[in-house]
């Protein structure tokens, strides 16, 4: 900064489009943005933390209570079964699924196992009388495991009372049990009547084997028995082998046309079955209700209601009912006829309610039935594919078999002659007996080993439980806690997101106004620390280089302090900035108290108001005998004195140019402290006048848009936002940014002013 002539104290900076000093560019508009910013939320928590604290713990503390107090224990009866892996001759004729949870679930959790337990009086007695017992709530609270390794099967139930817990636990247990047993029977029966059908087809072939053998033997009668025919031996050898091979495909694809047939069957008498009426349930009586309140007819009809009683509400909150009786009487009776509406759209839909929802209700079940039932063909059909596949293999080996057998029987016949012959109806009689023999010792070893029992058994059954599934709940009280705890936290992120206050330097970087020209500490208290008065003269101090080495602000004799409200800290900055700008440039600063409604600049340094710049705009006291000296060489202060009458006719472009003139002459710099310019409109004539401005933002306290709007009025009256003053930082957390480099001899307490 240099002391230039009175005429020239604008002289030397770039000139902007209204004719003023521009020391930056306007910012382009910056681009929306939706996101919130996760620094808002640590600023949520240090404004909030305070009274949301208190808040959080009591609302906590009451969920915390509430959800203990509806706990209500619950507790887990198993039942525990094993694979029957013993049998009584045949080893592997009826196997055991390897998995047991995916083959058992679904019959333990169908409706053929649970009707019989949802039925059951003792059952019926462990819930409330009132409301019907239903397949959901039971199957809700059936569980199906392995416990430990294969072979072993848990099947667990839930409920409030242990005794009932392990009572419907056995109870299902027993009831899968009898319903697997009962389909197991039936499995095996379907299978002896698929398989008779073969058993007889063979006792007919070894029947006509037998007759044949019988006819040749007659006609073979003189022939000699130990005559041998040449070769015929060994020929005879390999057709007896094709025979044999021949025997055991043929009992193998007989076995497997039982399957399919069976599995045919099962899956045409699925597909024919229909729903039993008698499965539906009765509509429960919320079902009822929640029918009548989604009625179009009734929500309408509320809407109505609702929007006609809340007129007369609010025409009688206002006190206009006695002065416009007429009309509220009309509005009243139209209340009443929309309440007659409602009636009878009501009494309309609780009419049709049991029958409508009857029937979704049938075709809800109608829909489970026939998914179940989908499923099943599904999976008869996938495996009627995988069996026919395997018949389809076996076929074509039996096929190849067979013609070899036929060729080799031709050749054998024409060598042989009538012997040949009489040996091969010996050896098709042997091999239908034993085909025939081996679907007996099928069936047979089915049956037998199906009276070993069921292919599973129970190894424990389940007894009441002595300790609830959980104790206390715990985890459901931490949410729970949790949840209210930040609910004052949440309506505290909803303020700041509406208030829209300013927590950080960063905030201002993305706005249309001046850049930050400098970040000043907060001001320490009265007695406070020596670190924190030394850390905010710093960043005082820091901020006046910024503006004496900036390019912009170079040739700048004279300076705005100005702010959107009051409580900013433009006068604390003022007045700091000008005994920081005196001793650097070693000349005499004078602070001129702009405030003419709220002074402060007096009150600060401990003077008088004196006549002060009211008397010097109207006239009556020339600025050397209103100037305050008593501070000493560095800094004179102006202060605002007694106001007399209105700032807007005291202060104007032209009043504050001519004071200005007079001030350069004498003092190097000059520093106005000025009102709010949201609040007061004369800080605009002051500002269009200097050389530059200012804008002090206080940290936690200034908004966003106020800040916003201040810097377009300065701008639009002219004024040179030179930059932005970002104060109120904490001197802990300016010192991490920034440094505390502290002198390495003691120094003198550096003159530090007091916020009024």
């Amino acid at each position: 900064m240099q002391n230039k002539p009175p005429s020239s104290h604008r002289a030397g900076l770039p000139i902007g489009n209204n004719g003023r000093p521009s020391a930056h560019a306007t910012r382009p508009a910056p681009s929306g943005s939706t996101e919130l910013d996760p620094k808002l939320l640590w600023v949520t928590v240090r404004h909030c933390w305070v009274w949301a604290t208190p808040i959080g713990l009591a609302l906590a503390a009451a969920a915390a209570f509430a959800v203990f107090s509806t706990f209500v224990p619950v507790y887990k009866a198993t039942h525990l079964l094993e694979v029957n892996q013993d049998y009584v001759v045949f080893k592997g004729v009826m196997p055991t699924p390897r998995n047991l949870v995916a083959s058992e679930r679904p019959l333990v959790t169908n409706a053929l196992v649970l009707d019989e337990v949802k039925n059951d009086p003792e059952v019926q007695a462990f819930y409330d009388s009132e409301t019907p017992l239903s397949l959901g709530q039971i199957r809700g609270a059936v569980g199906v495991s392995n416990v430990g390794s294969s072979t072993l099967l848990s099947i667990e139930f839930q409920h409030k009372d242990p005794v009932a817990a392990a009572t419907i636990c056995n109870k299902i247990t027993d009831s899968f049990l009898t319903i697997r047993d009962r389909l197991d029977n039936d499995r095996v029966s379907n299978l002896e009547s698929w398989l008779t059908p073969s058993i007889d087809q063979w006792k007919n072939e070894v029947q006509v084997h037998g007759e044949r053998v019988r006819d040749l033997s007659k006609m073979v009668i003189g022939y000699d028995p130990t005559h041998r025919v040449e070769g015929l031996e060994n020929d005879l050898s390999v057709l007896a082998s094709l025979r044999s091979n021949l025997s055991n495909l043929i009992v193998e694809e007989s076995i497997l046309e039982a399957k399919v047939a069976m599995n045919t069957a099962i899956g045409e008498s699925s597909a024919k079955s229909d729903l039993d009426p008698s499965k539906v349930r009765a509509p429960y009586p919320e079902e009822i209700d929640q029918f009548v309140e989604s009625d179009p007819s009734v929500v309408t009809n509320r809407r109505l209601l609702a929007e006609r009683q809340s007129r007369v509400r609010n025409l009688e909150d206002r006190g206009l009912a006695p002065l416009r009786q007429e009309y509220h009487k009309e509005l009243v009776e139209r209340a009443a006829e929309q309440q007659r509406e409602l009636d009878n759209a009501l009494a309309d839909a609780r009419q049709r309610a049991p029958q409508a929802v009857t029937e979704r209700l049938r075709r809800d079940a109608e829909r489970d039935y026939q998914e179940g039932l989908a499923e099943k063909k599904t999976a008869a059909l996938a495996l009627r594919e995988s069996i026919n596949q395997q018949l389809v293999d076996l076929k074509a080996r039996r096929a190849i078999i067979q013609q070899e057998y036929d060729i080799e029987k031709a050749r054998l016949e024409q060598r042989g002659g009538k012997a040949a012959d009489l040996r091969f109806a010996t050896e098709d009689r042997e091999i239908a007996a034993g085909i025939l023999g081996q679907l007996n010792q099928r069936l047979a070893a089915i049956r037998t080993e199906r009276r070993r029992g069921s292919g599973l058994h129970t190894l424990a059954q389940a007894t009441p439980p002595l300790n609830p599934v959980e104790p206390m709940p715990t985890k459901k009280m931490i949410v729970a806690a949790g949840g209210a705890f930040m609910i004052p936290f949440l309506f505290g992120l909803l303020w700041e997101l509406r208030s829209q206050k300013i927590c950080d330097a960063s905030n201002l970087e993305s706005k249309v106004m001046a850049p930050i020209i400098g970040e000043v500490a907060k001001l320490p208290p009265k007695f406070g620390s020596r670190k924190g008065r030394r850390v905010f003269e710093e960043s005082i101090d820091t901020l006046r280089a910024n503006l004496m080495m900036s390019k912009d602000t170079i040739g700048v004799r004279s300076l705005t302090i100005a702010s959107s409200m009051s409580g900013e800290g433009k006068s604390s900055v003022a007045s700091q900035l000008a005994i920081s700008v005196a001793k650097a440039s070693g000349k005499t600063v004078l602070l001129i108290d702009g405030d003419l409604r709220s002074p402060d600049q007096h009150a600060i340094f401990g003077l008088d108001l004196g006549p002060g710049l009211s008397k010097v705009l109207s006239g009556d006291v020339e600025l050397k005998d209103a100037v305050d000296t008593s501070l000493g060489d560095f800094v004179h202060v102006l202060p605002a004195g007694k106001m007399h009458q209105s700032p807007h006719r005291l202060v104007n472009a032209s009043s504050i140019r001519d004071l200005l003139d007079q001030a350069l002459e004498k003092y190097g710099f000059v520093i106005f402290d000025t009102a709010p310019v949201l609040a007061a409109g004369e800080t605009l004539a002051i500002a269009s006048e200097t050389d530059a401005t200012l804008v002090c933002v206080m940290r936690d306290v200034s908004r966003t848009d106020s800040v916003v709007r201040t810097s377009r009025r300065l701008e639009a009256a002219g004024a040179n936002v030179a930059g932005t003053v970002f104060s109120g930082v904490p001197s802990s957390q300016y010192a991490y940014r920034y440094g505390d480099y502290r002198y390495f001899t003691a120094q003198p307490e550096p003159q530090t002013i007091e916020h009024a």
